[in-house]
């Protein structure tokens, strides 16, 4: 029997080929569904991770770190020249000797370039601080409102599982009374419809919640197909009492981006400053030594000798005449003054705002303390066992049931609301 190793070899292949494929699509599948770890973290906890972690954050850091270098290069004094010449007149032939020059000079400015220099790059590194500070209040900002983002997730979710239990219920119980004859199959229809309506909207509740989660991982600087963290904390609901006056005036003192204005006011004023050094009169002093070798000539003989020299180097800075530099820097400085006082305007306007609406949420959320959800509660489960009494309709349980829902979904949305106006407030008037 003659055996055929390029046949065997194609069989092989067309049978293992795709059980290979079987295994590697396997093999992906279930790295795909890996489940993240859920990690429960209170707010503080939270905000304190972000600051770790958060890359944005941490890059911006590095702005500080090259404002420290560049301060640290401005203190440099400027460099001296050293200068070296050979000459050979013609020796060889004339016998007019050989000599050597040495030289050393160093620039003078009156004008304390290097003071300027360094004044500059301060104010640079201040205002840097400041960027730095006001990204770090507007993430921590951002990041607790994310926070109770997520806690109004979790809620929303809660109450859409919830109506569903309910309605799953009824319905179950709707097919049972029809089967006895208590009921018309229309309403067991109905009640069994609403069932599957409302699975539908606890699986986006779902689908928004882990949106929401992964989202909170982002910030963190956390990969969300590892972690997810889930708030263990609440809506804050006490009442806390904020004076107008002297929020705005925390403000004006804390408030960082109304320090990065003025810290952009004092870099433009230390950039005039500079410029006017770098115009300001200079001098190079000059100093040498030079040695000139024996001179056998016959017509002119001469010795060996050792010259000095001491002297300035004056140079005609024609350039200073075009004084555009300088007035584009003055210009600067007149704006940045403009901006400071506009920012100063914008703080006061955002925390008078700020404050309205939180007084106004917390007044809203003050209605929903009076028993407003438990009587719309109590309705509801009076219906329903007027309902399985046969003594309403159906239609009036979904009634009761979705006023109660509506009036459950405004109560969270209000609560976050109320969150996001405190941490608002607290935010534009700089407080903690």
């Amino acid at each position: 029997m003659n055996f055929n190793y390029s046949a065997m070899k194609k069989i092989l292949l067309r049978l293992i080929i795709p059980f290979a494929l079987a295994f590697i699509t396997v093999s992906l599948y279930s790295q795909d569904k890996v489940t993240p770890v859920k990690v429960s973290v209170p707010l503080q906890k939270y905000l304190s991770d972000v600051a770790k972690g958060n890359l944005g954050y941490i890059s911006e850091q590095f702005n500080v770190s090259i404002a420290e270098a560049g301060l640290k290069a401005a203190k440099v004094f400027p460099d001296p020249e050293v200068s070296a010449t050979y000459s050979d007149n013609e020796d060889s032939r004339l016998h007019m000797g050989k000599g050597l020059e040495t030289g050393l000079s160093y620039s003078v400015n009156t004008g304390n370039k290097r003071g300027a220099g360094i004044a500059l790059a301060k104010s640079n590194l201040k205002l840097e601080e400041s960027a730095l500070l006001a990204y770090f209040q507007n993430l921590k900002a951002d990041a607790a409102l994310s926070y109770y983002s997520a806690c109004m997730g979790e809620k929303m979710l809660y109450l859409e599982k919830e109506t569903y239990q309910r309605m799953s219920e009824l319905s179950k119980a709707d097919s049972i009374r029809f089967k006895d004859g208590e009921i018309l199959e229309i309403d067991a229809m109905q009640s069994a419809l609403e069932a599957k309506t409302q699975l539908n909207r606890v699986l986006q509740s779902e689908a928004e919640l882990k949106n929401i989660l992964v989202n909170l991982s982002v910030i963190i600087g956390k990969t969300p197909s590892d972690t997810l963290y889930v708030p263990s904390d609440s809506f804050p609901q006490e009442s806390q009492i904020f004076i107008l006056p002297d929020l705005i005036q925390t403000a004006l003192k804390n408030r960082s981006d109304l320090q990065v204005a003025i810290c952009k006011k004092e870099v433009s004023e230390k950039t005039v400053n500079l410029l006017r050094a770098n115009r300001a009169f200079e001098f190079n002093v000059e100093g040498g030594y030079a040695h000139n070798a024996v001179s056998t000539n016959n017509i002119a003989p001469a010795p060996a000798y050792n010259s000095y020299s001491l002297g300035i180097s004056i140079p005609l800075k024609f350039s200073s005449l075009n004084r555009g530099e300088v007035l584009a820097a003055k210009y600067a400085v007149e704006q940045n003054e403009l901006v400071s006082k506009a920012v100063e305007q914008q703080i006061v306007s955002e925390v008078t705002q700020a404050y309205n609406l939180y007084m106004s949420k917390e007044n809203q959320l003050e209605h929903y303390r009076q028993g407003w959800i438990e009587n719309a509660e109590a309705i509801l489960k009076g219906r329903i066992y007027l309902y399985q009494r046969g003594e309403c309709g159906l239609v009036d349980v979904l009634n009761a049931q979705h006023s109660y829902i509506d009036l459950r979904k405004e109560y969270i949305e209000t609560l976050f609301e109320y969150s996001s106006a405190l941490i608002d407030l607290k935010h534009s008037a700089a407080v903690e």
